[in-house]
């Protein structure tokens, strides 16, 4: 996997991405005229870089979000100005196929990338996804079905950061809904940087 990461910067007053691999610069994105452009450098020797494009993709969708100012969410989902975490609750409560002892949802894979599309409605991000089997007298973590996208993304501007957990979060899910009666426990998180399990 690619250690690509892009990072906030400046250039003759402008906001540009930097595109960084390894400590190095390898390119970077800006804005022309609305128009989103990535440049990328030679490496030391003259050659091209390579990228896998998943990593590659990653980082652009990050990039977009970090240039490309999004219109303003919904921030209260309804009319009694009810949190959003409590509206995406309530909304997929339902849906969970168990619960856990301290009521944490475990949620089917489809389930899982729908409460992705309306977190991103809410102004909210999947921040970490964790699989399981369910057993009918116990629920058991799957190895290797672990993976936190806030950590991933820690300290980023808030935009930044729920696009590329989003990103993240998608790519990873759609590997695990090949693994028969997979269910998945998320938390989720505010731009405020609280989390909640579903």
């Amino acid at each position: 996997m690619s250690d690509l990461h892009a990072r906030d910067s400046e250039q003759d007053g402008e906001p540009i991405v930097e595109l960084i691999e390894e400590g190095r610069l390898v390119g970077y994105a800006y804005l022309d005229d609305g128009q989103l452009f990535a440049e990328f450098l030679p490496d030391e020797e003259g050659d091209p870089w390579a990228f896998d494009l998943d990593g590659l993709q990653r980082i652009l969708d990050a990039t977009r979000a970090m240039l490309v100012p999004e219109s303003e969410p919904e921030s209260a989902p309804t009319e009694g100005g009810e949190h959003p975490v409590d509206a995406l609750a309530s909304e997929f409560d339902t849906e969970a196929v168990r619960r856990g002892e301290e009521d944490e949802g475990f949620y089917p894979v489809a389930t899982v990338a729908r409460i992705f599309d309306r977190c991103a409605q809410l102004d909210l991000a999947v921040v970490s996804l964790e699989g399981f089997q369910i057993h009918p007298d116990w629920i058991e973590p799957v190895p290797g079905h672990s993976v936190d996208m806030g950590d991933a993304h820690d300290g980023e501007p808030w935009p930044t950061f729920k696009a590329g957990c989003h990103v993240q979060g998608v790519a990873v899910l759609e590997k695990w809904g090949r693994r028969p009666g997979l269910v998945v426990a998320l938390e989720v998180g505010d731009r405020e940087g609280d989390r909640f399990v579903l």
